[in-house]
């Protein structure tokens, strides 16, 4: 069924077949120009096209109910018409957009919007004329626009009277002109959305069947979640957060989409301060697991993710919460997704030796979907009881789409070996991290988001107090702490809090006997054996924030993770070193991917030379794009830093 063919007769200039009995005083007080600027009001306003739309779902779903009632046998009351009425779903976007492509051909034309504001000029200036209603305007119980609060009080009424009076009849119009033959009743529930088209068809909710999944932990998604829940962005035109990577980097900003082809736009100042202090680990949460649905495709960046709100509401443990509504929640869930798709990221390759750089600046989430789902509700006014409308309930569903962007060519490609092993790295996320509360357990949310990515990356699980402080909190935060004893204690308190937690929930914590002294370590890490009282010295904290701290992950993670270590491992051990044809077949490891690894694995260049058996500048030179890193020293290297 062709869109000519829906509404081949809709006259394409005309509001309505209904009379014009106006007067000849407002015709001739209308001028070409008032109407013109009218016309333009109502094209780029939604209002007025939205009234209409609802009026032509409302006669469609009187015709489908119809249709259902000529097809049951019997007793007619088993179709409750109220009920029926209820399910129209003519208010959502969706929906609205679905009826809206019926009648394009329509919009588009200007002579539609031209007649449309005259007939509504005409009898607005009749009303001020005649001082009193247009015979034509009063419509009992027709549905009305929002009256226009730029307009003083009275005048704005008049003219929402007069537009809803001009929606109505035009689609009255446009209804009579429906080849409805051409519509099954299951075409009908679509376009209504009554019954789910194809596209609310969603991706499979993660851990059914399992309490962890696999996750990209390639360095975009590492640098995205620290700049989603440390606050340490820099001020300037453009806010950033930036990180050195090698002799390049990655820095990511804020940017606003277009969800009609997919453009973005920087964000300047103090608009991008307000998207950049609504961060925080939820945010965060909703970036891993679109990572965890990224890792399921060969090409992630040609991928659409296809999610509901309600399954991320049970994923955090939100199904639980009495506080606020389901309605409020999916809005809070819309709202987090938003903030994730607003987070650009560039990436800056910098080859010294070669005198070349590139730049490569994308979203790291295209947004093409936000669809909100609820029941309309019918209203009746008190005051007027045949005055009836509908108002959108809260939604009850939440509809979410977006793609992985282009910086997954290169960081999640997987269409050959030696790619997939170099750069298409990923880690496990358990379903437990994703319900840690972060307004009672900030910095516990922070530390398992940050370490679930870096336990693929650091195997030995050691770090110190300081670094991880240093990689998840502001700035400000240490020169804070050094001056205010309270600041000191609070920290330590929530340090030794969060670990707690991330005990419970079965991560293996160690203390560094050398560096992590029992005089500050926390209580529940004490054996029985241990100091009845315990005083900590009076330089605790430069002590604390130079102990060692090991963190791993679940049994069941470091299992896993070690059996795709033990797979990577072997792989590179197959190679025959003495094979030219299979070194060409391996991308060379460059300066800068060099440095990405060596920082990854928290090795100096110094440990690296020392494991090779070369001299430390070799590797400055290597890094610098100085000197080509050797065949023998690209598999040695591959093997050591688990590339």
């Amino acid at each position: 069924m062709s869109e000519q063919e829906l509404h081949k007769d809709i006259p394409q200039g005309s509001v309505s077949g209904e009379i014009e009995d106006v007067t000849n005083d407002a015709h001739s007080m209308i001028s070409s120009e008032r109407v013109h600027q009218y016309a333009e009001k109502l094209r780029s306003g939604k209002s007025f096209l939205n009234l209409i739309l609802v009026h032509v779902a409302t006669g469609i779903n009187q015709y489908r109910l119809r249709q259902l009632r000529s097809q049951v046998k019997g007793d007619s009351e088993l179709i409750n018409l109220y009920n029926e009425t209820e399910k129209i779903g003519a208010l959502q976007k969706q929906s609205i957009t679905r009826l809206e492509k019926l009648f394009k051909s329509v919009l588009k034309q200007a002579s539609f919007w031209e007649q449309t504001a005259h007939w509504i000029t005409v009898r607005l200036e009749q009303w001020a004329v005649e001082s009193r209603m247009p015979v034509d305007c009063s419509i009992p119980g027709v549905l009305s626009v929002e009256a226009d609060s730029a307009l003083p009080e009275e005048e704005a009424w008049r003219e929402s009277v007069v537009i809803s009076a001009c929606a109505f009849y035009t689609a009255s119009e446009w209804l009579r002109h429906l080849d409805w033959s051409s519509f099954s009743i299951e075409d009908l529930e679509k376009l209504l959305g009554i019954r789910s088209p194809d596209t609310s068809i969603t991706d499979p909710a993660l851990f059914k069947d399992h309490e962890i999944e696999r996750v990209a932990t390639g360095y975009p998604i590492l640098t995205g979640a620290q700049a989603l829940i440390n606050n340490q962005w820099e001020d300037g035109e453009y806010p950033y957060w930036k990180k050195l990577v090698g002799e390049g980097f990655i820095q990511h900003n804020i940017v606003r989409q277009s969800p009609s082809n997919q453009q973005i736009e920087l964000v300047p100042g103090k608009a991008a301060w307000e998207i950049i202090q609504q961060f925080g680990p939820e945010a965060a949460y909703v970036l891993l697991i679109f990572s965890s649905y990224a890792t399921d495709s060969e090409k992630p960046w040609e991928q659409q993710i296809r999610l509901k709100g309600t399954d991320l509401i049970r994923l955090f443990g939100w199904d639980k919460r009495t506080d606020i509504t389901l309605g409020q929640k999916l809005k809070k869930i819309g709202n987090l997704v938003e903030l994730v798709c607003s987070l650009s990221v560039l990436i800056n390759n910098i080859n010294v030796g070669a005198n070349r750089y590139n730049v490569a600046r994308g979203a790291m989430w295209l947004l093409e979907e936000l669809e909100y789902s609820g029941q309309l509700a019918l209203t009746v006014d008190a005051k007027n009881p045949s005055a009836l409308s509908y108002e959108a309930g809260d939604p009850d569903e939440l509809y979410i789409k977006v793609r992985p962007g282009s910086w997954t060519e290169k960081f999640l490609n997987s269409r050959d070996l030696s790619g997939k092993n170099a750069l298409c790295q990923y880690g496990y996320l358990a379903k437990s991290t994703l319900q840690i509360n972060p307004y009672r357990q900030r910095l516990a949310s922070k530390l398992a988001i940050f370490l679930t990515i870096m336990s693929r990356i650091r195997q030995d699980g050691r770090y110190e107090v300081g670094t991880l402080l240093e990689r998840l909190e502001p700035k400000e935060l240490m020169t804070v702490v050094q001056q205010s004893k309270q600041r000191r204690s609070a920290l330590i308190a929530q340090w030794d809090n969060a670990l707690l937690t991330l005990h419970e929930l079965g991560w293996q914590i160690e203390f560094d006997n050398e560096t992590y002294p029992e005089c500050i370590r926390p209580e529940w890490s004490l054996t029985d054996e241990s100091e009845p009282t315990r005083t900590r010295p009076r330089n605790w904290l430069t002590l604390w924030l130079k102990a060692i701290v090991i963190i791993k992950p679940t049994v069941l993670i470091q299992e896993k993770l070690g059996s795709v270590r033990a797979s990577n491992s072997q792989r590179t051990a197959d190679l025959p070193t003495a094979s030219d044809n299979l070194l060409e077949r391996i991308p060379e490891l460059t300066g800068a991917e060099l440095a990405i690894a060596l920082d990854a694995k928290g090795w100096s260049k110094a440990k690296l030379a020392k494991e090779l058996g070369v001299d430390r500048s070799l590797i400055t030179r290597w890094i610098k794009g100085e000197r080509v890193i050797q065949p023998k020293h690209q598999t040695q290297i591959r093997v050591l830093l688990e590339l």
